[in-house]
């Protein structure tokens, strides 16, 4: 609020010394003061008119990055189009002759133009420097609060009781099936390996993720049994997509732990991903109930940490929803890629 406000007065002061100067040199005289009033109100309501125009064109551009294409084309083309209303306000308010030759005009236009210039590029150079420092200022805090989303993944990746239920789960598979326990071996291994791995790391790919959540889930079957039916629905050709890391995985023990195994007759849990428009769609529905102020503080720890992690990595531009919908919990995720 306090950077807008700032912004809009450094406006307002460079429209003022612009209309200021311009009436200097215009052929008003100075006992006409309705007309010179007439004229500065004119300029500068013009220029915050179009710098509000112009700086909303602008927003609406990638706010994360200026491309020096963007740094010299659009203040060019600002101080081009405001030219033209200055140098038709010189003519219809500022007492210009209708006698003046074309070279007159288009002097005129290019005095204009060269006053106007160094404001587009004042404005230029102010977004590069706010969009800089906060940009900085989110990478630290990105970086901050993934050492404590690292500390905080892996006390529940390697949570002694997961591990407990996984190993005697695994126990009771050697002596009846040798061949599944292997593989459950090789899965808790990756998935440990995995959770270790992307707790390191900002970005994870999609197919990274997916993999440490069928681990994740196959090692939780055994534990639960026909309690516990999963099914993935994922759209094709975004393996390689980077996607902030341990945030499908947050959803899916959030539905075992407080959906799934709060049931005596378990339940299911879908896993949907999608892309569309540059936005990736990650939902898990869970059989069971979800209540946003839960009894115990504990429950709300991972997804209030996945809150933070969203908007401190993306801003505004992702979201977390957790809704109830047809007897099953809903959780989606949207984040840019």
């Amino acid at each position: 609020m306090i950077k807008r406000i700032l912004f809009w007065l450094i406006q307002l002061l460079c429209w003022s010394f612009i209309a200021f100067v311009t009436l200097q040199y215009s052929p008003l005289k100075d006992d006409d003061f309705s007309g010179r009033v007439t004229f500065f109100t004119s300029y500068l309501i013009a220029g915050l008119l179009f710098g509000y125009i112009y700086t909303s064109f602008i927003e609406r551009l990638n706010s994360d990055e200026i491309t020096t294409f963007q740094f010299l084309f659009y203040p060019t083309l600002g101080a081009l189009s405001i030219g033209i209303i200055f140098t038709f306000l010189d003519y219809t308010l500022g007492g210009m002759t209708s006698g003046v030759s074309f070279l007159d005009f288009i002097t005129l236009f290019f005095e204009n133009i060269w006053l106007i210039l160094p404001c587009f590029f004042f404005f230029h150079l102010y977004r590069f420097t706010t969009i800089y420092q906060d940009g900085k200022q989110r990478t630290l805090k990105a970086e901050t609060q993934l050492q404590i989303s690292e500390l905080e993944n892996l006390k529940k990746q390697l949570n002694p009781h997961f591990l407990f239920n996984a190993l005697n789960s695994i126990k009771a598979l050697t002596l009846s099936d040798s061949k599944q326990a292997r593989e459950s071996i090789i899965q808790l291994s990756d998935l440990l390996r995995l959770s270790l791995n992307l707790g390191e790391q900002q970005r994870a790919t999609l197919g990274e993720e997916l993999k440490l959540a069928q681990n994740y889930l196959a090692l939780e079957k055994l534990r639960f049994d026909n309690r516990l039916m999963y099914e993935f629905n994922i759209q094709a050709d975004l393996d390689n997509v980077l996607i902030m890391p341990m945030s499908l995985n947050t959803l899916l023990e959030n539905a075992v732990k407080h959906g799934i195994g709060q049931l005596k007759s378990g339940g299911k849990i879908i896993i949907t991903v999608s892309a569309s428009r540059g936005i990736l769609t990650i939902q898990v529905e869970n059989t069971g109930s979800y209540d946003p102020k839960p009894k115990s503080s504990e429950g709300g720890i991972g997804l209030e940490n996945l809150h933070k992690r969203l908007a401190l990595q993306y801003a505004e531009k992702a979201s977390l929803t957790i809704k109830n919908e047809n007897e099953m919990v809903k959780a989606v995720i949207k984040m840019p890629f």
